[in-house]
């Protein structure tokens, strides 16, 4: 991974942070941070259900957060998961068409990192554009 800019450091901070408040019940604790249209970073964290279909991903949830504050584009999305889990981070297929409803556009570059003992671990984080990671999304 290249050299982070201030922004993506905080936006990964911001994730980190997220996801220690996750409520995982039967998945892996997962934070996401997105930068807002008013360069503002917005934080979330998965929320699950016993029941299934019920629960939100980080992502979304971060989305839906600078939402709330007046924001209807996102400029960038980090997303930290617990290493205690197995498997790539990535955002799921509708973390996915959820940030393409929001993004300024699909150059927007999605951070993903594994966090390992309370921080994140450098060597695990990667950047890809939300095209790379979802070429054809669904579109009006």
């Amino acid at each position: 991974m290249s050299r982070l800019s201030e922004t993506e450091r905080k936006l990964l901070e911001a994730a980190l942070k997220a996801m220690k408040n996750a409520h995982a019940l039967w998945g892996l604790k997962v934070g996401a941070a997105v930068l807002g249209e008013d360069s503002r970073v917005y934080e979330g964290c998965n929320v699950e259900s016993w029941v299934s279909g019920l629960g939100l991903c980080a992502e979304r949830c971060a989305v839906d957060h600078a939402v709330l504050h007046g924001n209807r584009r996102i400029k960038e999305v980090v997303v930290v998961m617990d290493a205690a889990k197995h498997g790539e981070p990535r955002p799921c297929g509708a973390c996915l068409q959820y940030i393409h409803d929001f993004a300024k556009g699909p150059t927007i570059r999605i951070l993903m990192a594994r966090a390992e003992k309370g921080k994140v671990a450098p060597h695990t984080i990667e950047a890809k554009t939300l095209a790379e990671l979802f070429p054809f999304p669904y579109k009006k």
